[in-house]
């Protein structure tokens, strides 16, 4: 009989005890979320990845939450594009969708028109040499602006946007320009939202009520943040 081979990111999370002390606090918390262990496991068979699988790249509750909120009727900005496009187009009215990556736009792209998804103006903004604003606080950006991949919400109306997911580059610029074109009562998402670089753009949202997502998501082993806020009425 054949020995059963079990994938290489499955038997190292059952052969360490990390797994172990992150997942029983996350559970006793609240023993629902056991439904998410399933999912977990699953997503490290081969061939799995959010782009592929059509899904947020997130915390398993805050996809929850996006399941739960996104209806036909609106209207939804990402700066970041990927697995998360393809499950936001799916259930919004129309997406703005920005991506710095040339070669992920090709691939992201060519998704798009595989599934059929008309309602995404899916825009690529490479970053500019020389620039000292809007900058990146990752090293491989170094001299680069993402001004022009920052502004690009400016040209839509104001209070227009029920959710902004800032996933990508000089995420803290992306916030700044966010503010006024999500409707009252909209949302602003932040991924991996525990990042010290973000503290500027955080505390351009201290006047808005906050939900934080800490736990597991699909195709990584540890456990990460995602933070929710949402536009007060003035």
């Amino acid at each position: 009989m054949p020995k059963l081979k079990i994938p290489y990111k499955i038997r190292i999370m059952f052969e360490t005890g990390n797994t172990l002390i992150m997942w029983l606090p996350f559970i006793f918390k609240d023993p629902r979320r056991l439904r998410f262990i399933p999912q977990w496991i699953s997503s490290f068979l081969p061939g799995k990845a959010a782009f592929k699988d059509g899904t947020v790249w997130m915390p398993f509750e805050a996809r929850e939450w996006l399941e739960s909120f996104l209806k036909k009727n609106m209207n939804a900005f990402e700066w970041g594009s990927g697995g998360s496009t393809l499950f936001i187009a799916q259930r919004v009215k129309n997406l703005v969708s920005i991506e710095h990556n040339p070669d992920w736009y090709v691939k992201i792209g060519q998704l798009l028109k595989e599934k059929g998804f008309s309602n995404c103006r899916y825009f690529l903004k490479e970053p500019q040499a020389g620039g000292t604003d809007y900058f990146s606080s990752s090293k491989y950006y170094r001299g680069f602006s993402f001004e022009e991949y920052c502004k690009i919400i400016d040209s839509y109306p104001d209070n227009y946007f029920d959710l902004v997911l800032v996933d990508g580059r000089a995420r803290t610029f992306c916030i700044s320009h966010a503010l006024k074109k999500i409707r009252p009562r909209g949302y602003l998402l932040l991924d991996d939202s525990d990042n010290t670089g973000y503290a500027p753009g955080k505390e351009l949202l201290k006047d808005w009520e906050r939900k934080n997502f800490f736990g597991p998501k699909p195709y990584v082993i540890n456990f990460y943040h995602t933070t929710l806020w949402q536009k007060p009425v003035l």
